[in-house]
């Protein structure tokens, strides 16, 4: 395959991979890291359109300049992580300016020797960037991993090519070849399109998939948090002989159903309000904690006519229309309520009950509450 049969196929895969990064990915689930990786696709499909306009035109400059952005777009991986982690700053002005002058330096070095050492030193920023990127991959939940693996896999070989390429820089520099001139260097451009071209499917797959699971959030310290915080006010409760504590689990129903008849976006705005109505309606004094976009646990300090009209509101508030509903159809839920002292005050076996009592609200039709039986 020539250099032109490759740069062709670059050109057609990232111009693909950007528009279904944009159409499936910012599109229905627009947000801060979405739009970094959908800049960084796009930066990529413009130094294959540089390339095919430098071979044509035989600019070596423009070729030379072309492969700064499609770097660079390595480095937006790792901002984009960054951003969906929440993590201050996430260092995209830094890696903008910096492979800006990257590109800039390798156009106007093109036509010179220094053009080899100015490439081997761009190619490792890349890599550190891209070494970053597969440290950010590791942090992701456990959940997120198996997904992650193709843009994991293809970080680590880009550090390795970056090893490879650095020590052919030292060989060159103890022979005294290293100066090498853009058209000097046409043989290795055919290994680095080839490796770019497993890069831009693999960082689709996983970054994609990432996009459309929604930004990363600690919920593991959240949970670890409600469950310390309730086990705690449980066991006072107990010994102060306070029979007034509920366990609430609320349950949206018919969650594949909204959204399958939902954009993305739509089904966020849902499962938003969707809590929004629980924090509305209950009491300051109880303890809320998110397990999915769709289930909620309380804590509630009440006693059971005051539980039940809490919930009659809660069922009542989300079975509301808005005036501009997210989808065209009535929501509802399922209550499943597990009083503590039945229990014995035992966490564990309060979201037990309080799991199934829902379940079999669900089942019954949903938009109903039932209250959990312990078995004697």
């Amino acid at each position: 395959m020539t250099h032109i049969d490759v740069t062709i196929v670059l050109v057609a895969l990232a111009t693909t991979c950007t528009i279904m990064i944009i159409g499936l990915g910012f599109l229905p689930f627009p947000g801060r890291a979405a739009s970094i990786w959908s800049s960084g696709f796009a930066l990529a499909m413009l130094s294959c359109y540089l390339l095919v306009a430098a071979d044509q035109i035989g600019s070596e400059a423009l070729r030379g300049a072309a492969h700064g952005p499609i770097l660079c777009a390595a480095g937006f991986a790792w901002v984009g992580l960054r951003a969906r982690r929440g993590t201050e700053p996430i260092m995209l002005v830094p890696t903008i300016v910096v492979f800006s002058v990257a590109t800039i330096v390798l156009g106007l070095t093109a036509d010179t020797p220094a053009y080899g050492p100015v490439f081997r030193l761009v190619f490792l920023v890349a890599a550190v960037a891209s070494g970053l990127t597969a440290w950010e991959l590791l942090r992701l939940r456990t959940s997120e991993r198996e997904m992650a693996l193709p843009l994991l896999v293809v970080s680590f070989g880009f550090v390795g090519l970056a090893v490879v390429v650095a020590i052919d820089g030292v060989a060159r520099l103890a022979s005294g070849t290293l100066g090498q001139a853009e058209s000097d260097m046409r043989d290795l451009y055919d290994i680095n399109e080839l490796v770019a071209l497993l890069y831009l499917v693999c960082a689709l797959v996983t970054l994609l998939y990432l996009v459309r699971r929604g930004a990363q959030k600690p919920e593991q310290q959240h949970t670890v948090d409600f469950f310390s915080i309730a086990r705690d006010r449980l066991v006072r409760a107990h010994a102060a002989g306070d029979r007034w504590w509920s366990l609430i689990d609320v349950r949206l129903d018919d969650p594949t159903e909204l959204l399958e008849a939902s954009s993305g976006r739509a089904f966020q705005r849902i499962t938003a309000r969707f809590e929004n109505d629980i924090r509305e309606v209950m009491p300051p004094e109880a303890d809320i904690h998110r397990v999915s976009p769709t289930q909620v646990l309380v804590l509630l300090p009440r006693p059971d006519t005051a539980v039940r009209g809490y919930l009659s509101r809660l069922l009542e508030r989300i079975g509301t229309l808005t005036d501009q509903p997210a989808v065209p159809i009535r929501l509802s839920a399922s209550i499943g309520v597990a009083a503590a002292p039945l229990a014995e005050y035992d966490l564990d076996r309060l979201c037990e009950a309080a799991a199934d009592a829902a379940q079999h609200a669900q089942v019954s039709g949903g938009d109903r509450w039932e209250r959990a039986v312990f078995a004697p």
